[in-house]
């Protein structure tokens, strides 16, 4: 995916809960650059284990926020 088929629409969030979730908007991590949809199959992470979805549980985990952008799929 290329990264200038993408917005950034959310940045410094201070809470997991607080990212939309859509089938349109993905989560990308600042240190590994990695790009994933906020809606998965399956249970998912970013490369570097700063971001992970789990499915079961319906549940975000972000370890540092700081690094944290949501963006909408143009």
């Amino acid at each position: 995916m290329h990264e200038n088929s993408y917005e950034m629409i959310a940045a410094n969030i201070s809470d997991e809960g607080q990212a939309q979730r859509g089938k349109d908007i993905y989560y990308k991590y600042g240190e590994c650059g990695d790009i994933i949809s906020s809606r998965p199959d399956d249970s998912v992470g970013c490369r570097c284990g700063n971001i992970f979805i789990d499915v079961d549980y319906v549940r975000l985990v972000v370890r540092e926020l700081s690094k944290f952008q949501v963006l909408r799929k143009l």
